[in-house]
């Protein structure tokens, strides 16, 4: 591994350890660990602020595939949110899901759990949903990239699955992993159904078919026998 091959694992790991940390801070925070108001503060922002960091440095120091698959995942993962939403939206008004997560995130990220959603705590609330989302399509791009769609199914199941799993459900009341509320299980893996589909989707039609690692600054591949 050369110099510009070190250099472009580093800025991946970094942009990796970056999109990892705001999805997690919810569940830590229904598991007690902090309030999420403080974690929004001390994990979330200073995360935001190192994955667009380490993308303006992939771009500055030419690491060409790699931006793209940063950008790309963030891209795919925007429009796989809107797709989940949708799914969850429409089962939160037809009484299938205990409460309106974007708002009860926008509530716990100001503080406001006792004083109900205000304008600001619903477009933080919201932002902070569809930064999650973008933060897996993030994820899913320099990790898979263009895989066959199943790839991206399977992989929207497991955070499905994981959110069922978490403090985030339980602390809802609704029993393990939602089943007291059958329509809620349902409505999570119907939701990352359409995440999934939309991530692989965009992802194949944004992602070539080049290792990020191996990317020289003009974007071709350098890794032994990679056209």
């Amino acid at each position: 591994m050369n110099g510009h091959q070190r250099e472009t694992l580093g800025i991946g790991l970094a942009v990796l350890l970056a999109a990892a940390i705001p999805p997690n801070l919810f569940p830590a925070a229904q598991a007690g660990l902090a309030k999420l108001s403080t974690l929004g503060t001390r994990l979330l922002l200073p995360s935001v602020a190192l994955l667009i960091l380490s993308f303006a440095a992939s771009v500055a120091r030419g690491h060409t595939v790699l931006s793209r698959r940063i950008w790309a995942g963030a891209l795919s993962g925007l429009v796989a949110t809107l797709g989940l939403e949708l799914v969850r939206a429409t089962s939160f008004h037809l009484g299938g899901m205990p409460g309106d997560m974007p708002r009860l995130l926008g509530v716990l990220l100001t503080d406001r759990f006792m004083l109900g959603p205000s304008a600001l705590s619903d477009l933080l609330g919201y932002a902070y949903h569809f930064w999650n989302g973008i933060s897996f399509g993030i994820i899913f791009a320099i990790i898979l990239g263009r895989k066959p769609l199943w790839w991206a199914l399977a992989f929207a199941q497991l955070i499905g699955i994981g959110f069922l799993l978490s403090p985030a459900v339980s602390a809802l009341g609704i029993g393990f992993m939602g089943l007291s509320m059958p329509a809620m299980p349902i409505t999570v893996v119907a939701a990352h159904l359409v995440y999934g589909l939309l991530l692989g989707l965009m992802t194949r039609w944004l992602i070539p078919p080049r290792p990020w690692l191996f990317g020289r600054a003009n974007g071709t591949a350098t890794a032994a026998g990679t056209p």
